[in-house]
């Protein structure tokens, strides 16, 4: 059902920009802050638990082996998490109310590309990132748009990759500047639930930083869905509807 008191195409004016990016951004967060934070939360929480400290004695082999299971299954949450909040991000800006229930089938019916893409972007940039730390980068600002891509376009997790590249050509400097931006408010201000943590208990660190990690996760979700919206508005000069008319 479509809200009247959100106009149609309302995101489809104007050129790339960081400043248009971030705006759109929070709006659109901000009316889906509860099921966008809960999807990321639920995403966020099993690398919360694997990675965090305990101060025992070095990990034997069965632990090794749950630990690998683990980060299998958070790269999975976390890639399938992308997908729904950037389904619901797009209904928001097509003026439609977000439905959790349609998010999780579109994502769930693209799941393999997703995942293809979500293993092949970080694998890109970890062989970057042993042979310099700059090219891993450059890739990562390349590759920015890759999720959407795939699920929008419908795409395979090679092109996809290919289709990013092509759209943030001519604007990486400024996509590189954004998710610089993000990734330093993201970095510092998680320290202030671990800070928090320290006087107030493990428990209470533990919830505190799901709640940032979940925010953060959600907002750079909407991000990138925003950044190919525009990128594709500036270049190709179509609008919400067009774009996103493959879900009809």
């Amino acid at each position: 059902m479509t809200d009247a008191s959100l106009p149609m195409n309302r995101f489809a004016e104007g050129d790339f920009s960081v400043g248009k990016v971030l705006n759109r951004t929070f709006s659109v967060l901000s009316r889906n802050l509860l099921p966008f934070g809960v999807v990321t939360a639920v995403a966020n929480l099993p690398t919360l638990l694997l990675f965090r400290p305990t101060g025992g004695a070095p990990a034997s082999g069965r632990a090794a082996l749950m630990l690998f299971a683990g980060i299998i299954v958070a790269i999975i949450l976390s890639a399938l998490a992308e997908a729904i909040v950037l389904f619901g991000a797009f209904e928001d800006m097509r003026g439609r109310r977000v439905d959790l229930i349609a998010s999780m089938k579109v994502g769930l019916s693209r799941f393999l590309p997703v995942l293809g893409v979500a293993l092949l972007v970080g694998l890109l940039a970890g062989l970057s990132a042993i042979l310099l730390v700059f090219p891993a980068f450059i890739l990562m600002t390349m590759l920015f748009v890759a999720m959407p891509a795939c699920i929008v376009e419908q795409l395979g997790p090679v092109n996809s990759l290919k289709r990013s590249s092509q759209l943030t050509k001519g604007n990486r400097w400024k996509i590189f500047g954004l998710w610089l931006l993000v990734m330093v408010v993201a970095g510092v201000g998680s320290l202030i639930p671990k800070g928090i943590g320290i006087f107030g208990g493990p428990a209470v660190g533990l919830l505190l930083e799901l709640v940032w990690n979940a925010l953060t996760g959600a907002f750079n979700a909407v991000m990138v869905v925003v950044t190919y919206h525009d990128l594709r508005v500036a270049k190709e000069g179509v609008d919400t509807d067009q774009i996103a008319s493959v879900f009809d």
